[in-house]
């Protein structure tokens, strides 16, 4: 039995005819029809290319915006430092180091999608396989997540030319932007921030994967997204708050 063949009885599907693995196909099918291109990823079973993409975009469009990003770390360091800013020149020092701090952001930034997806395939393969029952390995878990991925690229690359026009790294399309400037940058403003339209549009794409890939109805499939979107809200907002 080939591998394709084994996902098919993974997921209790009856087993069809091979689908090509087409790269540029999938990504944009994922944007404007994920019910379609999520049954034909599922059997085709592939998600290497759509990882190294991850790994490539991300990378190269946070070397975009280094700069800011450089700016906001270094002024939120003197900005908790307080009375005390010599306590951080030695750390301003490094961060001035533009070679070092490149390939370390660089490093940084895809190793964090890495964890994200990672993060979004443990509660998903739990909620679903073990709290829901359904029938699926790890490994097409992990791959649903990686190709919804490709909504938060979308996000990065929409992001990227409002960072530098704005020189904020919180620039994004948020619910942040309901509130007046002079609340921007507040504790409730930041907890709020983490609300977004491309991170609902993130959920709901996984939740169609995992409808394609347990044999879930849509809307359930969406329901186990929703939580596991919500319990990251929760904490990335607690955390924005508090920090």
């Amino acid at each position: 039995m080939n591998e394709a063949q084994e996902s098919n009885v993974n997921t209790g599907q009856i087993p069809e005819s091979p689908v090509s693995k087409n790269l540029f196909r999938d990504f944009f099918g994922i944007i404007f029809d994920p019910g379609r291109t999520f049954l034909n990823i599922i059997r085709a079973n592939y998600w290497v290319g759509i990882v190294l993409v991850v790994i490539l975009v991300s990378g190269g469009l946070e070397q975009i915006y280094h700069n800011q990003l450089i700016d906001t770390t270094v002024a939120r360091m003197i900005e908790k430092a307080g009375d005390n800013p010599g306590n951080v020149q030695q750390a301003v020092g490094f961060f001035q180091n533009q070679v070092l701090t490149r390939i370390l952001f660089f490093l940084s930034t895809v190793f964090g999608q890495i964890v994200f997806i990672l993060i979004w395939t443990v509660l998903c393969f739990f909620l679903c396989s073990i709290a829901f029952g359904g029938t699926a390995k790890f490994k097409n878990v992990w791959m649903i997540c990686s190709w919804a991925y490709v909504i938060i690229l979308v996000q990065m690359v929409v992001k990227t030319p409002l960072i530098l026009a704005t020189k904020s790294i919180e620039a994004g399309l948020n619910f942040g932007l309901i509130f007046s400037e002079q609340m921007v940058g507040t504790k409730l403003h930041n907890a709020i921030s983490v609300l977004d339209l491309f991170g609902i549009w993130h959920f709901v794409v996984i939740g169609i994967g995992l409808a394609a890939l347990y044999r879930f109805t849509t809307k359930k499939g969406i329901g186990i997204a929703f939580i596991v979107w919500l319990l990251s809200v929760i904490v990335s907002g607690t955390v924005a708050y508090f920090s």
